[in-house]
């Protein structure tokens, strides 16, 4: 059985995803995200939550990778204040 892995998302994120625009997911690298995504893997399961209401969307993950800041998307670069030498996970789903 599938895992599943919970996000809160503001409206614009969450508006992207559900059109097909944004095909992955950014997270700080940090403990309490290392945590998070212990153990998951292809195939499960990330519900995205559009804020605090019931709206959701429910993709399955592709892959889970860690990348520098230097490679983040420019919209993606700007949001986290331009991290340079930080490093993120990427959650890539369909």
């Amino acid at each position: 059985m599938p895992k599943t892995l919970h996000l809160t998302l503001t409206f614009h994120w969450w508006k992207e995803i559900a059109e097909g625009i944004k095909t992955c997911e950014y997270r700080r690298f940090c403990e309490g995200w290392r945590k998070r995504l212990n153990g998951l893997q292809r195939g499960d399961l990330v519900v995205f939550h559009r804020g605090y209401t019931m709206r959701t969307l429910t993709r399955q993950i592709e892959s889970i990778r860690i990348i520098d800041g230097w490679k983040l998307p420019n919209d993606v670069y700007k949001f986290f204040g331009c991290p340079n030498e930080s490093q993120f996970f990427e959650i890539q789903f369909r």
